[in-house]
């Protein structure tokens, strides 16, 4: 594995230039950084903006958001074939380096956290450390866990079993709880301030996401067998802390010189011109059609009407006048299916305004939604209480939060009224039937944490629709349809990604311990796939 330490913009290179005391300072090998002047106060805002960057970053899941049914490559933009036909290499995708360069930085963090005066930033390190694993794991399966992060002292880390490395997470997060409940009061820790550029020092906070990312964790391992007693008493050993019910939303100071990364591809650039991403990716038909079908008026917000960009004034102008006529209001919006870019008579759409809401806009780490309809699915299975009726409680703040975000009506009280009045029809995958069965209920929860998660997170969906999938549709939850590119490679997308080059080549024989040579994208599954 690739050995690298990222030192953020947080922490200043002090010395720049060559003076007088240039020859003294040679005493200090440049090839062994110190880290004593990274203290975690340094480390924590790099680190939750390091994180942010790719979990909130297009460029980090394009492959995904292009199979997913969120975006698609615009007409008369190239380099999208490899995309249309599932073709995967060792070197793209890959987000490798990306998770394990923060892992670096964490795990310096930890380190410079021993002290009882730290112990917010060590827990908040660990919750942090379980993001980028599970990630991780759910990219590549086995990889290396217990052996990484060491530098020099083993450049030939081992690959530990993905299931073990969930249960180690799990009880990872499960201690950082506990510290974090039981310091809430104690003077004698120090509680972050402005360097905690997501919840601002709010542990309370921190707490309740740490607790969502656990019940991440366990409802994605919801279909192995050998897990559910675990699952179970997992989850209600911290169900009394409480979920995440505020989103969880990261900004050091952006700005339209140094946007987040989702404005920086989609939005306009300080001169007005538009940003790269915006003419070369769209919408896709297969969202626009979900949309459409559930009388929907997220439509509006999660892609712009047809041939208006985001520097014209009428990109933020919401159709709203039309919705006495939803049919109208849906032909403002158009693009092309996975694995066809076709001019659309009238133009196509972009994303959307809902996405792109402004220069300064935070990066999303977890949306409350995602949060909501999480414990949905887990009440649902039975492993938080409440029954199917208070799973639909769950589900409908889902969809409640989803428009909040959004800004849907301009106001939190008419996102409300407008969430109400969608949860509240009759149709399939919006109206949550109680009375159904179990997988039923479960695939209508997730139909609509796909809709909620449009562009804001891509890899949750793309997880759901692997863990659920069935050999007989080929797809899970959500239904997207496969690409439709003759030449595509497979009937549905890649279950997974290939291993880097670089443990290929520097770490072979854990590479070959852990099947790298035999890897088939499309039948080797994560070990959550059952």
């Amino acid at each position: 594995m690739k050995k690298v330490l990222i030192l953020f913009a947080t922490i200043s290179i002090i010395g720049g230039g060559c003076a007088k005391d240039y020859l003294s300072s040679l005493q200090n090998n440049p090839n062994a950084p110190t880290t004593d002047a990274a203290t975690p106060p340094l480390i924590l805002p790099g680190a939750i903006t390091g994180i942010s960057s790719i979990v909130n970053d297009f460029g980090s899941y394009q492959n995904e958001a292009e199979w997913i049914g969120y975006w698609n490559g615009q007409p008369g933009y190239g380099a999208f074939n490899n995309i249309f036909d599932y073709n995967m290499t060792n070197s793209s995708p890959q987000l490798w380096d990306n998770y394990y360069g923060v892992l670096t930085n964490l795990n310096v963090m930890v380190q410079q956290s021993s002290t009882t005066a730290y112990s917010n930033y060590r827990d908040i390190a660990n919750i942090l450390e379980a993001i980028c694993f599970q990630n991780l794991v759910d990219l590549y399966n086995d990889i290396p866990y217990t052996e990484a992060l060491k530098g020099s002292g083993d450049f030939y880390p081992k690959y530990d079993h993905a299931s073990d490395i969930y249960d180690s997470l799990t009880a990872k997060l499960d201690v950082a709880m506990a510290d974090i409940n039981a310091n809430l009061n104690n003077l004698a820790v120090t509680t972050p301030g402005s360097d905690d550029v997501m919840f601002g020092g709010n542990m309370q906070n921190w707490l309740q996401f740490a607790n969502a990312v656990k019940l991440r964790l366990l409802v994605r391992e919801s279909n192995v067998s050998t897990k559910q007693s675990y699952i179970a008493s997992e989850i209600t050993k911290t169900a009394s802390l409480g979920y995440l019910a505020v989103d969880a939303l990261v900004n050091p100071g952006y700005t339209a010189a140094k946007p987040d990364n989702i404005w920086a591809n989609f939005g306009v650039s300080p001169s007005g011109s538009i940003n790269a991403g915006t003419g070369e990716f769209g919408a896709n038909q297969a969202a626009i059609d979900f949309y459409a079908a559930t009388q929907d008026v997220r439509l509006g917000y999660f892609y712009g009407s047809k041939n208006i960009l985001p520097n014209d004034a009428n990109f933020y102008n919401y159709p709203d006048s039309l919705l006495a006529n939803f049919a109208q209001y849906v032909s403002q919006y158009a693009g092309n299916y996975t694995g066809k870019q076709q001019a659309v008579t009238g133009g196509s759409s972009d994303v959307g305004p809902g996405i792109i809401q402004n220069p300064g806009q935070s990066a999303v780490m977890m949306l409350a939604a995602d949060s909501y309809f999480n414990q949905a699915e887990a009440t649902v299975r039975g492993w938080l209480p409440g029954g199917n009726a208070g799973a639909q409680t769950l589900y409908q703040a889902g969809i409640t939060k989803s428009y909040e975000y959004l800004g849907v009506g301009g106001s939190i009280s008419a996102a409300d009224a407008y969430a109400a009045a969608y949860y509240g029809q009759n149709i399939g995958y919006v109206a949550f039937p109680v009375g159904a069965s179990t997988d039923s209920l479960v695939h209508t929860i997730l139909e609509q944490k796909w809709a909620a998660l449009n562009g804001i997170n891509i890899e949750e969906p793309y997880a759901d629709w692997r863990r659920t999938f069935d050999a007989s549709l080929n797809s899970g939850y959500p239904l997207v349809p496969g690409s439709i590119s003759p030449s595509r490679a497979n009937a549905y997308m890649p279950f997974r990604y290939l291993y880097p080059t670089e443990e290929q080549n520097n770490n072979n024989a854990a590479w070959t311990a852990a099947g790298g040579a035999t890897i088939n994208v499309f039948t080797s599954k994560i070990f959550w796939m059952q």
